[in-house]
């Protein structure tokens, strides 16, 4: 999976996108068509942004949406970016995509100025508190992370 391609989602990957949303979130199904045409429109407040991975022979295999938010704890008021979704369908599993997903959406929090990198986990938000000091050469996720209980 070395040769997998993670790039930013286009409207040709709207259908893949929705299969692999409902995947993810099948609670939501009946509304994941018409976000993804409010995403591609301009009017969806998030994500921000969305990266498809796809195979060698063009196949999409995770799917990762990104967001900026202002609300999280110790970063109040200030950009994070933010995990929303990180799928990864079963049969490309196991081959370290999670990680170079997560090593391009610390590169794109960086890009928008964000001053810290999140995303939620079993109802707790798990900050990275590694990320102002990482560099693109060396981006690890390994130490210092703090969780807070999510707001219900």
């Amino acid at each position: 999976m070395a040769s997998a391609l993670i790039r930013p989602a286009t409207q040709a990957d709207a259908q893949a996108w929705e299969e692999m949303r409902c995947a993810m979130w099948p609670d939501g199904a009946d509304d994941h068509a018409l976000e993804i045409a409010s995403f591609f429109a301009g009017t969806l407040p998030e994500p921000d942004a969305v990266m498809i991975t796809e195979t060698e022979d063009h196949n999409a295999i995770a799917l990762l949406e990104l967001s900026i938010r202002h609300d999280i704890p110790g970063f109040q008021g200030k950009p994070v970016g933010y995990v929303e979704g990180l799928y990864i369908k079963p049969e490309a599993r196991g081959h370290d995509l999670a990680r170079r997903l997560l090593q391009e959406s610390r590169t794109w929090a960086r890009e928008q100025n964000c001053v810290g990198f999140a995303s939620d986990r079993a109802g707790r938000i798990v900050i990275d508190r590694t990320f102002p000091v990482h560099s693109p050469s060396n981006d690890k996720m390994t130490t210092s992370f703090q969780e807070h209980p999510t707001q219900a």
